[in-house]
């Protein structure tokens, strides 16, 4: 099964420097990685042209202008251009452990839907981390600094950073979980099903409504915890504004299953 691997990012070149690292040290190499690019400035222009692919991986960046927050546009276009049958999501701020693509596609017989999550690196050791400490496999190393650091209060969700065997990550989750747009895979077949992102949300939260369309429509979500796991590079995080949270509330009481303004523009 070939495995599309996309990258959303904007205006962060230091953290996708270090996330194009962790794809490039994959024991599964990806097909292909787009960079859905939200209109980034010269210093991610710079980091892209000097990031080498792995053998046998298709590489590209899919930009356009920036004219303010546009992730869901950029993010269809990045799958209207990739050519696997597998697509899985990552945000650029979440450098991936070294058997996150290995994870998300022996986990494809369990759902059409794969809800991943990450582990939380605090304000101090995220600054700790360079290209050093992400080759020598540090991060990944169940007694290693990003537990230490987060029995010192840092870092967050320590517990999500242990790889467990997958009969054991099963039977601790055996429940479907929510979709989480920082670490997610889903068969090409759903995501056209529901016709992708839809482009007209109005801001944030555009994974909850894929989420919402997704189950409507029927197809199998799987939780992917303990196993492809991702290290998320510490900022602030940004409330949602009231009319994003109402704008939530009205899509949890809809039915429909496929966007308007998406992958296709049907109206």
């Amino acid at each position: 099964m070939k495995a599309s691997v996309i990258v959303t990012t904007y205006n962060e070149p230091d953290k996708l420097a270090l996330v194009l690292a962790g794809l490039a040290r994959q024991s599964r190499t990806p097909d292909e990685i787009l960079v859905a690019d939200d209109g980034s400035g010269d210093a991610t222009t710079r980091v892209i042209e000097a990031f080498a692919p792995p053998a046998g991986c298709r590489f590209e960046r899919v930009w356009h202008e920036d004219q303010g927050f546009r992730k869901w546009a950029v993010s269809n276009e990045a799958v209207r251009r990739s050519r696997g049958e597998w697509l899985i999501f990552l945000d650029g701020d979440s450098i991936p452990h070294r058997h996150w693509i290995a994870d998300h596609l022996a986990y494809t017989r369990y759902g059409d839907v794969l809800c991943g999550r990450r582990v939380k690196l605090g304000p101090e050791f995220s600054k700790r981390v360079d290209l050093a400490l992400l080759e020598s496999g540090a991060l990944e190393r169940p007694f290693g600094p990003v537990l230490w650091n987060g029995l010192l209060g840092d870092n967050e969700r320590v517990a999500l950073g242990l790889r467990l065997p997958t009969p054991l990550a099963r039977a601790l989750h055996p429940r479907p979980r929510k979709l989480m747009g920082v670490n997610f895979s889903l068969s090409r077949a759903a995501f056209e099903g529901v016709n992708g992102y839809d482009e007209a949300w109005p801001g944030r939260r555009g994974d909850k409504d894929l989420d919402l369309r997704l189950a409507r429509g029927g197809w199998r979500f799987a939780a992917l915890i303990n196993r492809a796991i991702v290290y998320h590079l510490h900022h602030l995080e940004r409330p949602n504004s009231e009319a994003i949270q109402s704008r939530v509330a009205e899509e949890e009481r809809s039915t429909r299953v496929r966007c308007a303004h998406g992958l296709v523009r049907e109206h």
